[in-house]
């Protein structure tokens, strides 16, 4: 079984919500999320009508066409221009003014194949297929003077990351050898050799406010069976040496692509399999955390499919039975687990508002459902799994409203302050941007 399909099987439910998280070409690089100290922002929904892209204000108001016969995914908006690809296998990175009306979409780094890319800071980061990383800015026409900021990075695992001053990203050591490696964001000083390996997707790395964490696959080139090869590598935020948590005790590959972080923990799904259809069978595994100092407890007497921090160390969860359910953490343990009023569910997921967890919504086959305070549920009328769009930092849902002619919508967190934004039937939501 290839990585690429076993990471496709943990996350084929959430690959159909439209814009869950903004990335990159390949489904984002290593990008831990980062806590914003500011409160919640306002933006710009992007979304599809009669094959037209259109984009409003997430507070309302007069919308504006962006370009017609529009066909693009992988949307980034730099706030002058939107970046996005053709298909989900182009190397054509394309750029389209958001500033200019008349502007024709233009494509970027002149012949270039880029197999990834990402805006941080006012710059656009671009791999191409050759291994190489470069920067350029990214509200200006000028990428023909795009600064090589790093070479032999490993085209098969493109993913990369800006944290601080530093770039992540998978590199070839000696031309053959998988290393995680990062370096100065300018391309400026030697590179650090973190660990041999790889990352294998952005939901592998986790920041807090003082390090960041590196979830490894030591043994790329083993493709063909599940073995014990998972290591978590951490890094203060302020430099240093990699330290290894779990080198002489690895987590079982399985168990860890079918897992992911959720605060300072990493859910392990414990003696997980594959099934008849070569999908995860969560029901013959058990959910476990683990810590950012490698100790693991049992969360579930099943598999765990998704996981959500609340706050206050309560974790919101879906188990292999669709069931749903809050547990307390204390001292290394689960110390109470709660049984929700909800049995269809299959993904939670929390609405962040600047650097505080916001409410968590639950998504399931008869629609979302807002978890209260008091852990009863609110069901979100109008809103279904399919035709939905958020982002940090803008604490509501963006969706399309098959109650009213498929109207976009935004619903706040509590499940009940709506806004229309579109008298137009709407075909999909393939961004949501604060620029």
């Amino acid at each position: 079984m290839e990585r690429s399909r076993l990471y496709l099987k943990r996350t084929g439910f959430a690959l159909l919500i439209i814009a869950l998280a903004v990335i990159g070409i390949t489904g984002g690089g290593i990008q831990p999320k980062v806590a914003s100290a500011a409160a919640s922002v306002e933006g710009y929904v992007y979304y599809v009508t009669d094959s037209d892209l259109y984009r409003v204000r997430t507070d309302g108001g007069t919308a504006q066409k962006i370009s017609e016969d529009f066909e693009g995914t992988g949307l980034e908006s730099s706030g002058n221009y939107l970046y996005f690809t053709y298909d989900e296998n182009s190397t054509d990175l394309q750029r389209l003014s958001l500033t200019d009306p008349d502007a024709l979409i233009t494509s970027v780094g002149g012949d270039k194949k880029i197999i990834n890319y990402k805006l941080d800071g006012g710059f656009l980061y671009f791999m191409d297929d050759q291994g190489s990383i470069y920067r350029s800015l990214a509200n200006t026409e000028n990428d023909e003077e795009a600064t090589l900021i790093a070479d032999s990075a490993n085209p098969e695992y493109p993913d990369f990351t800006i944290v601080g001053n530093r770039i992540y990203y998978n590199a070839l050591k000696d031309g053959s050898t998988s290393w995680v490696t990062s370096k100065a964001k300018d391309g400026s000083g030697v590179v650090q050799w973190i660990a041999k390996g790889v990352i294998p997707n952005t939901n592998y790395a986790h920041m807090n406010s003082t390090n960041l964490y590196l979830l490894v696959n030591t043994q790329p080139e083993e493709t063909q069976y599940s073995r014990n090869c998972m290591v978590l590598y951490t890094l203060s935020l302020n430099g240093g040496s990699p330290k290894a948590i779990n080198a002489k005790t690895p987590l079982d590959l399985n168990s860890a692509y079918s897992g992911m972080w959720a605060s300072d923990y990493y859910l392990i799904n414990k003696g997980m399999v594959l099934g008849a259809n070569d999908d995860y069978d969560y029901s013959k595994a058990k959910g476990f955390l683990m810590d950012k100092n490698g100790k693991t407890f049992q969360l579930s007497q099943t598999g765990v499919k998704d996981i959500a921090d609340l706050g206050g160390n309560k974790f919101a969860y879906v188990d292999a039975k669709n069931k749903t359910y809050v547990s307390t953490i204390a001292n290394g343990k689960v110390t109470t687990t709660k049984a929700l009023a909800l049995s269809n569910a299959d993904l939670v997921l929390t609405l962040n508002n600047g650097d505080k967890i916001g409410s968590a919504v639950f998504f399931s086959s008869t629609g979302a459902y807002v978890l209260n305070a008091n852990l009863t549920l609110t069901k979100m009328i109008g809103v279904n799994w399919d035709n939905v769009a958020f982002t940090d930092n803008i604490p509501s849902i963006y969706y399309v409203n098959a109650g009213d002619h498929d109207n976009l919508y935004r619903m706040n967190a509590d499940g009940k302050t709506t806004l229309k934004l579109s008298s137009v039937p709407t075909e999909s939501i393939p961004l949501v941007s604060s620029k």
